[in-house]
């Protein structure tokens, strides 16, 4: 039985896969993440398993030389695998990147770029994601393959340092 107010989408190989959490949720979760603060992400796009981000340019994220520096890729890359992953397990459990490899296929400077997550596999505890990231006319910047995890505190209860005094 589908939850109320789900709903099911079908991945390019033609499995079902419900949405669990819609726009509104997705951004206010992007929004309220303190690191983003700096990054400036944006939600662009989403689908069940799928999540497209948009990175700014800032001239905060030059390197020497003029590129854009490799770690603005790789925060774009975990940001779009982790609200895919949200896309279809929600917000109430808490999964965390156990690997993430990076390929760096082309520089980029000072311009912005999308990074487009998409998952796999994703089971109960293990979720199997791939990312990649690209300029505004679709050419591809970087590779990203990422295994994220579920926490055994992630069943939507505070953790020890979150209750307070």
């Amino acid at each position: 039985m589908k939850a109320p107010g789900r709903t099911t989408l079908r991945s390019a190989g033609g499995r079902g896969m419900t949405l669990a959490i819609g726009r509104r949720e997705l951004e206010r979760w992007l929004t309220s993440a303190a690191f983003n603060a700096y990054f400036g992400f944006r939600l662009r796009e989403f689908a069940a398993g799928e999540c497209t981000v948009e990175a700014p340019s800032r001239d905060e994220f030059e390197r020497p030389g003029g590129g854009i520096c490799g770690p603005v890729f790789m925060a774009a890359a975990d940001v779009a695998i982790w609200l895919a992953v949200a896309t279809l397990r929600g917000t109430r459990e808490r999964w965390v990147t156990a690997d993430l490899k990076t390929s760096f296929l082309r520089a980029a400077r000072r311009e912005p770029f999308t990074c487009t997550a998409r998952v796999l596999r994703i089971g109960r505890q293990v979720s199997y994601v791939v990312a990649e990231c690209a300029r505004q006319d679709g050419t591809l910047l970087t590779h990203h393959t990422a295994i994220y995890v579920r926490t055994p505190d992630g069943g939507g209860r505070p953790r020890s340092n979150e209750l307070g005094p």
